[in-house]
């Protein structure tokens, strides 16, 4: 929360007079994770949904002198993605961290990039990214169900209240 969370309200918080004068825009970096809500990801995906519900709230409040652009990304190629991450200050490569065994396409950081700045520039709400994630969380608000189904059934170890379910 300190980082995902905080981290972002605090300097809009700070920037709120001079963005009012300005009539200025705040980009908010989410994930997808925050509507899917897939397993093993509670702590992040809680920090990103309360990004959301925050700068929506935020958005309501300071229209129309300040627009607000919230980003849910999805799959973006990044240094994260290979198994690349800071561990007590050193960058360090953990293969098991690798995201080599995505299936959905992956967009480039270059494009993601790209995409972001349009979306700020048309004071867009959201930004979702690659856009195929779109029908996914359309999905989701659909039929949260079947996601439910499709976690339990083809990640049943990230799943262990399922996996205790069934022991029982």
């Amino acid at each position: 929360m300190d980082i995902n969370f905080w981290g972002s309200v605090y300097p809009t918080y700070f920037a709120i007079p001079h963005l009012k004068k300005t009539r200025g825009k705040v980009f908010v970096n989410s994930s997808s994770v925050a509507i899917l809500h897939p397993p093993s990801l509670g702590f992040y995906t809680a920090s990103k949904a309360a990004l959301i519900s925050f700068y929506e709230t935020m958005r309501l409040e300071l229209a129309p002198q300040i627009s607000i652009t919230i980003a849910t990304l999805g799959f973006t190629d990044s240094e994260i993605m290979r198994g690349k991450h800071l561990k007590d200050g050193v960058m360090q490569f953990d293969s098991e961290q690798a995201s080599d065994n995505v299936l959905l396409p992956v967009i480039s950081s270059n494009d993601s990039a790209k995409s972001i700045v349009s979306a700020i520039c048309r004071k867009q709400r959201y930004v979702t990214e690659p856009k195929y994630f779109c029908v996914l969380l359309f999905a989701k608000s659909v039929c949260p169900q079947a996601f439910e189904w499709f976690y339990r059934t083809f990640m049943p170890k990230l799943c262990t209240g399922a996996s205790q379910a069934k022991k029982a």
